[in-house]
């Protein structure tokens, strides 16, 4: 069967305006979590946002601020790959009281975190290192994901067994320059199904201020050292000027 040059280029036109099935895939991947977000957050699947120590986000619904006294001084879920970095424990939710609670921590350490894939690996390691070491207890990791977005984050999904229980863990890390954000989830397993669409849907929220002190970007390094290089040539010719007008008028 013979085919005509038509019936090529009106083939040819719509491959051009489909996209290709791992380019769909891609766009899929990188929408459906943000669409998942304003669904969630429109239907009222979110609460009101929380802003605390540089960062804010909108966490679940049924979340709230739990007491304090339990993590006053805890570095639970602050994991870091340097050990020596500054990091602690900001907030801690949770939705009851009790074995079936879940909670929603979030800890703030000292250091950019670009998602990228080498801090990938080294930010899952450092993950189980954690949670063996720091807390004495064995996570054993299920997957590991980078997530696109307004704001890049990798993420562990693993699980624990705690007082006899079997919990499911989402520790993110989000990207962010100057210092960085972790959350951990901790979901009875039989609930997480569930609660992860709300869940990550909150992540989707989460925003880090830009640092105002103490980190300035290589860009605006950059155009400072600039600005200051010019002002001393400025000062430097006007000096020079000034004294060669004097030398004149004292001869």
């Amino acid at each position: 069967m013979q085919v005509s040059f038509r019936e090529h280029a009106c083939e040819a036109a719509r491959m051009r305006r489909s996209p290709t099935g791992s380019g769909r895939a891609i766009l899929e991947g990188m929408l459906l979590p943000v669409l998942t977000g304003v669904w969630l957050s429109l239907s009222g699947a979110l609460g009101t946002e929380l802003r605390r120590d540089g960062y804010s986000f909108r966490p679940p619904d049924t979340f709230r601020m739990t007491r304090w006294e339990r993590y006053a001084g805890s570095h639970a879920g602050a994991v870091s790959e340097d050990g020596a970095r500054t990091r602690s424990l900001s907030a801690a939710l949770a939705d009851g009281e009790g074995p079936d609670a879940a909670t929603f921590l979030i800890a703030v350490v000292d250091g950019g975190f670009s998602a990228s894939p080498s801090e990938r690996d080294a930010f899952s390691t450092a993950v189980v290192q954690h949670f063996q070491r720091e807390l004495d207890v064995a996570l054993t990791p299920e997957r590991v994901d980078r997530v696109g977005g307004p704001v890049p984050r990798v993420e562990l999904l693993g699980t624990l067994r705690e007082a006899g229980q079997v919990r499911t863990v989402l520790v993110t890390g989000l990207a962010s320059e100057g210092r960085h954000a972790v959350v951990t989830v901790s979901v009875p397993a039989d609930r997480w199904e569930a609660m992860a669409p709300r869940v990550r849907a909150s992540l989707e929220t989460f925003r880090m201020d830009a640092p105002v002190t103490g980190v300035i970007s290589k860009r605006l390094a950059g155009a400072l050292a600039g600005t200051l290089a010019g002002a001393l040539l400025v000062s430097y010719a006007a000096w020079r000027r000034r004294r060669q007008g004097e030398g004149t008028a004292s001869a």
